[in-house]
């Protein structure tokens, strides 16, 4: 090797050194930095004993960030549904509970056995009257609790979809940078850790499939196959609030819907899940104990002629077939029972229908009021919680059964936050900075670069000898 070689060769060596010490020392600047993933120094030897750093590279694993993503979807959907409902299973509270539905039912069967057996107490009517009152006032308050949950549920869904098409074109921009580095650069690693970022963020949002086309560039996808960004080109995201309808550009990714190519996890999922499957169901379950109230104390009322209301009303009317929805938030007591209206305490014994006070000891009319809570009713079996049961058998399952959804999705979280756990971990072993692994690093890069420095000493020295010569 002549001189001039071995000048080259120790001072390729000098350079790669100075660029690795360099990346070394950025990842233990950063070790703490969420986001940031360790880079690594590309080495390559050329003709002549040279050596050149050929690129930065990030230590990451698809697969690994492919699963990784995966799960955050799948415990951010759970999370979701079991957030969303937190307060109204803190409403419904436990089968049993006083102040529950199934508790202000069990105050209103016992009020009516007082009663029957002392159908002239006035006390004892007064003692119905208030039963039926909370009673009536706890199904309104469940369902102004589903309302709430549904309100919030659609402006979630508006944020989500805001939120998606923000990082879309953060992306898109991070894209083009990317495709002009033409290099594994350090900035191109730092803008693949910005990319990385916006992608786990989403993941919370939708399950995706991620792919990188020739220049390094980040395309996503649904899971279900419909494209979020290709390149610098965006599908943005369109949610119809009228229709129900979710769009990625002019593609149908509504979740839940047949042929949508769209997603089943993440919080955007759950949302879905609650708009069209959760929330439809609990409401349904609230207004046909409502209807069994309303219509079952109307054809239990001998009293009533056609078009009365009876103990139980739908703002005021009779029951109504045609407007069972949203009843639950609409039920009150008759008016012609409460004094305070104007009404009179002894249609509680009579009916509502009774024109003035009856016998003090028929509890005959009572009887056939207690009956329609302690015989079995018939429900819609799309609620449910079966088609023919008694009414506390069906509001202890509606408790349990709304109640078992919040539950179910936090179970399901922790299941899967365990093996989530796993994934993270083998990821941050591979992604994360280690100090002590990159202070090693600084040893043997302290090292090579005093190999090199002693060897241009060397030849400074052989030069020197034969200028001296000459």
């Amino acid at each position: 090797m002549s001189i001039s070689s071995a000048i080259l060769t120790a001072r390729s060596g000098l350079v790669a050194t100075e660029k690795w010490a360099q990346t070394t020392s950025e990842n233990i600047a950063n070790a703490g930095r969420e986001g940031y993933v360790r880079r690594g120094v590309s080495l390559s030897a050329r003709a002549g004993g040279t050596v050149e750093i050929t690129g930065i590279s990030r230590d990451v694993d698809a697969s690994l960030d492919r699963m990784h993503r995966g799960e955050v979807s799948r415990i951010a959907r759970q999370e979701t549904l079991a957030a969303s409902l937190e307060a109204h299973a803190a409403h419904l509270g436990e089968p049993g509970d006083a102040s529950s539905l199934s508790g202000r039912l069990t105050d209103l069967q016992g009020a009516f056995d007082l009663l029957y057996n002392d159908p002239g107490n006035e006390a004892a009517q007064r003692g119905v009257l208030d039963a039926a009152e909370a009673l009536s006032g706890e199904l309104n308050g469940a369902s102004e609790s589903l309302d709430r949950v549904r309100h919030d549920n659609e402006r979630g869904i508006a944020a989500d979809v805001a939120t998606v098409n923000d990082a879309l074109e953060r992306l898109s921009d991070l894209n083009g940078r990317i495709a002009l580095e033409g290099g594994a650069t350090a900035r191109r690693a730092a803008l693949q850790d910005e990319v990385a970022q916006e992608l786990d963020a989403l993941s919370e949002i939708a399950d995706l499939r991620i792919s990188l086309d020739v220049t390094g560039r980040t395309n996503v996808h649904f899971s279900g196959g419909a494209a979020l960004l290709e390149g610098t080109t965006v599908q943005t995201l369109t949610y119809d609030a009228a229709t129900g309808r979710l769009h990625a550009g002019g593609v149908d990714v509504t979740p839940g819907t047949q042929g949508a190519r769209g997603f089943s996890e993440g919080r955007l999922a759950a949302r879905f899940d609650l708009k069209t499957q959760v929330l439809p169901r609990m409401g349904m379950q609230l207004d046909e104990f409502a209807r069994v109230l309303v219509e079952g104390f109307e054809q239990a009322d001998a009293s009533l002629g056609a078009g009365q209301a009876g103990l139980f009303t739908d703002a005021g009317a009779a029951f109504d077939a045609g407007g069972v929805a949203e009843l639950a938030a609409r039920i009150t007591v008759n008016d012609l029972a409460r004094p305070e209206a104007g009404g009179q305490l002894s249609r509680l014994r009579d009916g509502m229908g009774a024109t003035g006070p009856g016998v003090d000891g028929d509890p005959s009319q009572i009887g056939a009021f207690a009956a329609v809570l302690d015989q079995p009713q018939t429900f819609d079996a799309g609620a449910g919680l079966g088609a023919e049961v008694a009414v506390s058998d069906y509001v202890t399952n509606l408790i349990a059964d709304q109640q078992l959804v919040r539950t179910t999705a936090l179970d399901r979280r922790d299941t899967i936050a365990a093996g989530a756990e796993a994934i993270e971990a083998a990821r941050m072993n591979l992604q994360g900075v280690n100090v002590d692994d990159e202070l090693q690093q600084l040893m043997m890069i302290e090292q090579s670069y005093a190999a090199n420095a002693q060897m241009m000493t060397a030849l400074g020295r052989m030069l020197d000898t034969l200028i001296e010569a000459v």
